[in-house]
């Protein structure tokens, strides 16, 4: 029975960052007419970043995210006639603390073709960036935004990280990226290494990775811009 197949698209993590996408994508998201999508207006606003020419209103679109699934009913038999899919996150590669993993999952499960393609990704550049061990991390998303279970969360992200070496990387909704910090440095030891990546791909790119100790005198305004998160705790 022919099947179609699911590409995964990496979207720009900030508006000046198209010059990270492979060249040959261009011909590739030309060539895609049907689109599940974490969010219609980022997704039209890519596509025409990549290629001026295409024509938005020949495209159909599908949504998918955290609150919209209701989409994937009619996945199925887009790809059992042969048709290609384009999966797109808002920001960096779908799948990865983004959606895209249900439908990557239906692909699977009906033998079609699966295609993740080279793009950015904020968590695995901030590992790069890090310094932390790269042999043994975990991504844990957004931790508890309500005390105690913030503190409760960073202290056992601490403690695990001192026992196992493992690098702990989360995120935080932007606008509380100050309160996150805070509440870091008040709760975990002075030697704990944080690492901090902030607007990657952007002009105002910036990765710090320094003790805990150091970010208690470092002036950093980071509000609501996109930052990923990392402890490490070195033996």
């Amino acid at each position: 029975m022919p099947t179609g197949t699911v590409h995964l698209i990496p979207n720009v993590l900030c508006e000046d960052g198209i010059y990270v996408i492979p060249n040959y994508m261009k011909a590739l998201v030309t060539e895609i007419k049907i689109w599940y999508v974490e969010d219609l207006k980022s997704a039209r606003r890519f596509l025409k970043k990549m290629n001026r020419e295409i024509i938005i209103d020949d495209l159909t679109f599908y949504v998918l995210n955290e609150h919209e699934n209701e989409s994937l009913q009619f996945a199925k038999k887009i790809l059992l006639d042969g048709n290609e899919i384009g999966m797109m996150s808002e920001s960096g590669c779908p799948g990865v603390a983004d959606p895209g993993s249900e439908l990557v999952a239906l692909a699977h499960e009906m033998g079609a073709s699966v295609k993740p393609h080279v793009g950015p990704n904020s968590i695995l550049l901030t590992l790069m960036g890090s310094g932390f061990n790269g042999q043994h991390f975990t991504f844990h998303g957004y931790l508890p935004n309500k005390q105690p279970f913030l503190t409760q969360k960073i202290q056992a992200l601490e403690k695990e990280s001192m026992q196992t070496s493992c690098a702990m990387f989360f995120i935080e909704t932007p606008y509380r990226n100050h309160q996150l910090l805070t509440e870091i440095i008040k709760c975990c030891h002075p030697e704990t290494m944080l690492c901090i990546g902030i607007d990657l791909t952007s002009a105002d790119e910036k990765i710090i990775s320094v003790p805990i100790k150091r970010w208690k005198t470092t002036e950093l305004s980071f509000h609501k811009k996109p930052a990923v998160f990392g402890l490490f705790v070195k033996k």
